[in-house]
């Protein structure tokens, strides 16, 4: 068992490294002049560098679990970080299908704005090389909704309750606590606007605010998909998940009211419906069966 004190030390060690990259590696100076993190340079360095960090958390969790545990196998390590690939056809509908629906339920409402503005897959307005091929292609649609979710799972998901469950916390701190730490490897976003906005007081403020959201809105996903992973024991539905909520991003409402009435009625429903069918489906959709980590 891993002494729950190395297992926290750990845990933080993950956040520093996984952050510290961003700053330690990325040359993101352009004749004297500070760039954006949405600037193609930024990013491309910034993904190296977590490339990087990723490489050097796998090497200290793997130390850490020899320290630890007898017998660490690679086969047992990728089983306990939820990446075994070779999953059944019978079992893709239970462990990946099943909880990417469920998460769809959460966005049940913004889903039917876009099916009343035609712009669901199937429909007039959806053009698959416009709003897949071209986004998903493009430097920007990488980080959000392929590297970014893999590389966050891996760490703050895979990585993280993998320690601290050989340090013998419960299903509560698990699902929790170590979602804090996700929202925690956020908050440098607080510290670039500050910088963004002019150093200000009013920069300060703007800084505070939106990082305290972020912070906010980071830790409740972070408790769903850590339940997710505990459940299932699997790290690519976390993926899958994590890319999906990045696409839909938080729901917008503020054109609902001139919309007209029947759309409101049916919008407005399909809210409340979503989040009434994610709160009754959450167990049933979510498997247990054969997870490393939730016993029945």
């Amino acid at each position: 068992m891993i002494p729950s004190s190395i297992a926290n030390i750990t845990c933080i060690s993950f956040v520093i490294l996984y952050i510290a990259g961003f700053y330690l590696f990325e040359h993101s100076r352009n004749n004297g002049l500070k760039l954006s993190r949405q600037h193609p340079i930024v990013i491309k360095s910034r993904m190296k560098a977590v490339a990087i960090s990723c490489v050097v958390i796998t090497a200290l969790l793997h130390i850490v679990l020899s320290l630890y545990l007898d017998n660490v196998s690679l086969q047992g390590t990728v089983t306990l970080l939820g990446l075994k690939m070779n999953l059944l056809p019978s079992n893709l509908w239970r462990v990946i299908g099943q909880p990417f629906l469920l998460t769809m339920t959460l966005f049940l409402g913004p889903l039917t704005i876009l099916y009343f503005d035609n712009q669901l897959p199937g429909q007039n307005g959806f053009d698959i090389g416009k709003d897949v091929i071209q986004v998903f292609w493009s430097l920007h649609g990488q980080r959000n909704y392929v590297f970014a979710p893999l590389t966050e799972e891996y760490v703050f998901r895979s990585c993280m309750i993998a320690i601290l469950h050989q340090a013998n916390y419960s299903y509560s701190y698990l699902i929790f606590v170590t979602p804090l730490y996700f929202g925690l490897a956020h908050l440098h976003h607080g510290w670039e606007v500050y910088h963004q906005l002019g150093r200000t007081r009013q920069a300060l403020q703007t800084a505070i605010i939106s990082s305290v959201f972020q912070f906010g809105f980071t830790s409740l996903f972070g408790w769903y998909v850590s339940f997710l992973f505990l459940r299932t024991a699997n790290l690519w539905v976390c993926v899958l998940c994590h890319s999906f909520c990045n696409i839909m991003g938080l729901p917008d409402i503020s054109d609902i009211p001139h919309r007209p009435l029947r759309h409101r009625q049916v919008i407005w429903s399909s809210f409340i419906i979503g989040i009434v069918l994610f709160v009754c489906l959450l167990y049933p959709l979510s498997s247990v069966k054969d997870s490393l980590y939730w016993s029945l």
